[in-house]
């Protein structure tokens, strides 16, 4: 079984903040992407989804989470 290639967010207004990374290419994403729905990555044209994780006692959402891919990459690199 392949292991599904996601790569960690975290959300972040401090200036100092490192963008997140395509898990595919490694290309920088938006520093603001969409939590509810999928994006693309500039670089290689992978389709991207962020998921949040939970919180395991109030069930709400984080501001951190993971960025993996839906799709094939689409551009070569």
């Amino acid at each position: 079984m392949t292991e599904l290639k996601c790569s960690e967010y975290i959300m972040e207004d401090d200036p100092d903040h490192v963008p997140c990374r395509c898990p595919i290419c490694g290309g920088f994403l938006p520093s603001h992407f969409p939590l509810d729905k999928q994006f693309k990555c500039k670089k290689c044209g992978t389709e991207l989804m962020a998921f949040a994780d939970i919180d395991k006692e109030t069930g709400e959402e984080e501001e951190w989470g993971k960025i993996c891919p839906i799709s094939n990459q689409k551009v070569s690199e």
